[in-house]
Formats: structure tokens, sequence, C-alpha cells
């Protein structure tokens, strides 16, 4: 143990003398097995532009004021500071080789006709790449790693997905391809294999095209496939932007940004595993986005996908909106992080814009390292009807 300690310490003050440092503390509320657990973490960081190592030291509770457990919860219960030290970033860049491992962000590819702003609750996961002449590949595998001593490991996903960017002449072209996995030998309530690939030509200003998406879906013996595909694009303004595939044919069993925010929980939650087998018609549909983009300053877009019926009646409307907006200030660099998502029946019921069915919330940030934010947040509690208030560290990415 004390070998390990020691080469630890010189590889921490080489790797220090070419790098620059920083200190990412970070708080965080999850779910595991049903009992809610809170979360700590303080990570110090060395990085440069092609490597970046953040040893860190994690700890948990069951409520606060209990007791204080080293490492993370899933792992056994243990009041010994070495079970918490671990490694919570490390990235490198060799040529066009990557290799990164630590916070996973949100993800869309394409418009969103299958993926729209995929999140696992900014745990770690393993990205692996390859980028070469404007064309990349991803691989990514969701694991974290709990504890050096001992060494312990566990999965924090049950989605596994790879991503190709490429070009063909003048056509820009990106490819999904996702399983779900079992997710530390447990098995999710359903079983996906999942594809994508959107084709785009044009430029900075204005791009066409289309994309298609493939589900395939199993739970409870039952088997269902869909397919959807699109055509429309982006016209890029400057400040404002817009982004449509106003024109969607979608079989029976495909749904619109499928691979979601909720995603992962859907996949355990009983009420949403099988929302799949609902969407049994063929429908035409679309999908409308507005960003608004003001440098570093604002960052705001609100999205609309939605259903049509051979009679073209608009069904299951989804509504998403974020706002991620910074206050100039040398002494006082706040930031306003605002998320906003209501499924719909139909559009009649954005009438009542906070009901059963929303969520929502507004965030004060004040940062304290780097992407790292103590938030004070104001939540819609949608069983209750009413605001609520709490504080958190939290990551933020802009988007």
């Amino acid at each position: 143990m004390k070998k390990t300690l020691i080469l630890l310490l010189v590889f921490v003050f080489v790797v220090s003398a070419f790098s620059s440092f920083y200190v990412n503390p970070y708080f965080n509320t999850v779910k595991v097995n049903g009992q809610d657990y809170l979360t700590y973490s303080i990570t110090g960081i060395f990085e440069n532009s092609n490597f970046g190592i953040g040893i860190g030291l994690n700890a948990y509770q069951k409520e606060i004021g209990g007791s204080l457990y080293y490492g993370k919860p899933g792992m056994d219960e243990t009041s010994d500071v070495l079970n918490g030290l671990t490694i919570n970033l490390l990235k490198l860049r060799m040529g066009p080789l990557y290799f990164r491992y630590g916070t996973f962000f949100p993800k869309t590819v394409g418009l969103g006709m299958l993926v729209y702003n995929y999140t696992n609750n900014y745990q770690n996961a393993l990205d692996l790449g390859l980028i070469s002449n404007g064309n990349s590949i991803e691989i990514h595998v969701p694991y974290s790693l709990d504890s050096l001593v001992p060494f312990t490991y566990s999965q924090t996903a049950y989605l596994n997905y790879a991503l190709l960017k490429t070009h063909i002449s003048f056509i820009n072209i990106e490819s999904f391809v996702g399983k779900t996995m079992p997710k530390n030998d447990k098995e999710p309530s359903r079983k996906d294999l999942l594809g994508s690939v959107s084709a785009y030509v044009g430029g900075n200003s204005l791009r066409l095209g289309g994309e298609a998406g493939y589900i395939s879906s199993s739970f409870d013996s039952t088997n269902l496939t869909g397919y959807g595909a699109g055509v429309g694009g982006i016209l890029n303004l400057g400040i404002i932007t817009f982004k449509a595939l106003p024109v969607v044919l979608q079989m029976p069993y495909y749904k619109l940004g499928f691979v979601n925010a909720n995603y992962e929980n859907d996949l355990e939650d009983s009420t949403k595993y099988k929302e799949l087998s609902s969407y049994d018609t063929t429908r035409l549909g679309g999908i409308g986005e507005l960003a608004v983009n003001l440098g570093g300053l604002l960052s705001a877009n609100a999205r609309l996908n939605y259903d049509l019926t051979t009679d073209f009646e608009i069904q299951n409307p989804e509504l998403n909106g974020s706002l991620y907006a910074r206050i100039p200030s040398d002494q006082f660099p706040l930031i306003i992080v605002g998320k906003y998502y209501k499924p719909m029946t139909t559009l009649d019921e954005l009438n009542n814009l906070l009901d059963s069915n929303t969520f929502a919330e507004l965030s004060i940030g004040y940062p304290i390292s780097n992407g790292l934010f103590m938030l004070y947040t104001k939540y819609y509690d949608n069983i209750n009807d009413e605001f609520k208030d709490k504080i958190e560290f939290s990551v933020v990415a802009e988007f």
C-alpha cells in the first residue's frame, strides 16, 4: 500500500510540472436500488491540451447528518478514507487517437430524430475515439472507477453506443448505433437495439438533408421494430438558428427522440418501459427547434416534436426548453440555467404550462471551479403542484 501511494504521489508531482491545476468539488443526489444517497466528491485536476488526470475522493450519506461512508453507493459501507480514493478524470490525446474518462454530458445526434439530449445524471463514462481529416469515430462505454483501494468499478448506464462522423464529397454523414446491456448484472426491463443516420449538404448558413432511425425493442416476450425517416435542414442566421424536420414518416413502434434525458430511468420504470407499444400506427410527424445564441452570454432553445395522424391531427407533442445565461461581471459572475419538459397528448395542454406531466426548474449559480457551480434552484414539484427550493453543487455545460 505504501509503495502504491508513493508512486501515485511521484506521478502527480511529475504531471503537475507540465499542467495547470484546479480543484473540482461536486455534490449530487442519486438513487441506487431504490435508496436515495447524498454523494460528495472533491477532485484535484492536472490538465493540459493533450493530457489530464483528476485524483478524487468520493463519499456518500444516506441522509443529511447520517454516517459518512467513503466510496460510492453500492460499495461496501466503510469509514476508511482510502476506499474513497479514485480517479475522476483521465484524458489522453496522441495524434488521431483520444481517450477520455470522466463526466458524461448530454448527447444529441443530428437533429434528434432518435437521440435528443440523452443524459445519465452527469455520471462518469469512458469514450474512445479516432479523429482524422474531418472524420471521427467514438465508442461510448458507461463504466466508472469507484475506488482505487480496493480496485472497484461499476457500470453507470445501460446504453452502450458508437458514433461515426464522416463526409462523402460534399455530404456530411453522422451515424449512431446503440445497444442496452446489463448494468452491474442487472437486466433492464427492456432490451433495445438502436440505429440512426443523418446526411446533410451545405455550409454554415444553410444545410439541407434528412435522417432515418431504427428501434428494435424487446420486453415481456414481446418484440417490436420501428422505422422513421424525415427531411429538413438548418438555417443559421447568426444569433438565431432554425432547425426543422417538418416532414417525418414514422412506422409503427417508432418514437421521435426515443433516446432522451429520461431514457435510462424509463428502462426501470414499470409505467414507462412498455410505452413504445402504444405507438402502434403509421404516423407522420415533425420536429421544430429555435435556438438563440449570443456568444458566451446567452444560449436558449425551444423544441417541439409531434406526431400527425392521417387526418393531420397533432398527437403526442413534446415541448423541450433550455436556457443558459451568463452575467458578465468580474465581481458577481453569475449564471442562470433553466430547463423545461412537457410531454402532452394534444396541443390544447399548452394552455396549462404547469401540470402533473411538467418538469421545470430555474437556477442561479455561482462558479466554484471549471464547469462547477453552486446553484440555488427553484423547481416545480408536479406531484404537489408547487414550487420548491434546493441548493446544490452541479456541473453545468453550455449547450
